[in-house]
């Protein structure tokens, strides 16, 4: 465990574990591995605290570690799956959700496999890869589905594509239905964002349509692109019975669907991320292509929408939307760059930012990020109790700093300055310590 082999004591610590509704100030001590005295605090320590690496943890939370729903992984090498493990376990991020769009891509059951024997040591299930919900994810063929889902698919999505066809999409649907297995959808039509390749001529559309696009001159796609989808795929889950899920919603309008949709007891769940939440079109006016995302950045009236329908349950997801691209991608002219940005080292303390915003309580916006995920995708979430394995983290939810790029591990991101409030201190995953700073509590 630690450099010194001793036991760990935490003193103090507001433990906060939504799978058990449980927020309660404790002393938890951790034995090889597990966790093996769990008390209120207000009670006397029954054992000698020179024993034990005995550490002060007032005011800080222990709680389960993240499950990241929406992370590419690009590659599968070594170099990339250690520098992305790094990031994430140094985050708070204890499991992914890996998307199929990655190099080669994850649209066959031998894919499937080959990354979870891969990536997955020591029995510690790290990845959870969904498969492609099409072959080579163009929307045109349905792709082996059941074969996918019996080594270890956990859900099926062409993401970051939309499946544009709909009786493709009916079909996927339901397939999906009879394996149990949720269906992921990005959705943008393709024809209004300026992506379809009918012809040469066709210019994409860079950032979100309105009054900021005229005046830089940028080519905009109206927000209308997403909820159409939305409002299409709502008619077939109802058709299908499946489980729906709505990754990245990023307006006003895709809100209200959603909630709707819910009210008439459609089987819908959805998920954004931080850039929706926190930011709006207007810091693309200095041509910053680290705010070149997709979809692109909202109105401030979409922005304040996400934000709502995270306080009143209508989004059951926060996700990092994880998309590191080369810095060779980034620095090309506004048209010309990549799409996507670095996103699972800010997951933690952005989605704490939100306690600032609402008198939400910190249990909801945790579930969020941690038990939400695992329902959805119906993984198991370890509880945090005396005689299990230990997984959780630990963390500072009050330390306030400015994100720097260049302390990151992963780029571009579209936060760099941005003051945040929420460190993690540590992680530890299967008993086993795999991110420790806590000796700087």
């Amino acid at each position: 465990m630690h450099k010194n082999n001793k036991p760990i004591l935490l003193k103090n610590i507001r433990v906060i574990d939504a799978s058990q509704n449980l927020d309660q100030e404790m002393n938890i001590t951790v034995k090889n591995g597990i966790i093996s005295y769990f008390e209120n605090s207000k009670k006397n320590i029954p054992f000698n605290e020179k024993d034990f690496r005995s550490v002060n943890c007032k005011d800080k939370i222990l709680s389960s570690g993240i499950f990241d729903l929406r992370v590419y992984l690009n590659e599968t090498n070594n170099e990339n799956v250690s520098i992305l493990k790094n990031a994430a376990v140094k985050s708070g991020v204890l499991k992914m959700g890996i998307l199929p769009f990655q190099k080669p891509l994850l649209d066959n059951p031998v894919m499937i496999e080959h990354l979870i024997e891969k990536t997955n040591f020591n029995n510690d299930k790290f990845f959870y890869p969904y498969g492609g919900a099409t072959k080579e994810l163009k929307g045109n063929e349905i792709a082996e589905l059941g074969l996918m889902a019996e080594v270890g698919a956990i859900g099926f999505t062409d993401a970051p594509n939309c499946i544009q066809d709909s009786l493709v999409m009916r079909r996927v649907m339901s397939y999906a239905k009879m394996l149990e297995k949720p269906i992921l959808q990005n959705p943008e039509d393709r024809s209004l964002a300026g992506l379809t390749a009918s012809n040469s001529t066709t210019i994409q559309g860079e950032m979100n349509e309105g009054e900021v696009s005229t005046r830089l001159g940028l080519v905009g796609i109206p927000s209308c692109a997403e909820v159409m989808i939305v409002e299409r795929d709502l008619r077939l889950a109802e058709l299908t019975g499946v489980h729906y899920h709505v990754s990245n919603v990023s307006t006003k309008e895709t809100v209200e669907v959603i909630k709707r949709a819910k009210l008439n007891g459609i089987k819908i769940t959805c998920d954004t991320s931080p850039p929706y939440f926190s930011l709006n079109e207007l810091e693309l006016s200095t041509y910053d292509t680290s705010f070149k995302l997709s979809p692109p950045l909202r109105n401030e009236e979409d922005r304040i929408a996400i934000q709502n329908a995270i306080f009143d349950d209508t989004i059951d997801v926060i996700t990092s939307d994880h998309k590191p691209m080369s810095n060779d991608t980034k620095i090309l002219p506004f048209t010309s760059a990549s799409t996507g940005a670095s996103g699972i080292e800010t997951l933690l303390p952005l989605t704490l930012n939100l306690l600032n915003k609402s008198d939400v309580s910190i249990m909801n916006i945790l579930k969020k990020i941690t038990l939400n995920p695992s329902k959805l995708l119906k993984v198991e979430i370890s509880k945090i109790k005396s005689n299990e394995k230990a997984n959780f983290i630990i963390f500072d939810p009050n330390e306030q700093y400015l994100i720097n790029k260049d302390l990151l591990q992963t780029s571009p991101t579209p936060f760099h300055g941005r003051p945040v409030q929420g460190k993690n201190y540590m992680s530890m995953m299967n008993g086993e310590i795999v991110f420790d700073n806590l000796d700087l509590l």
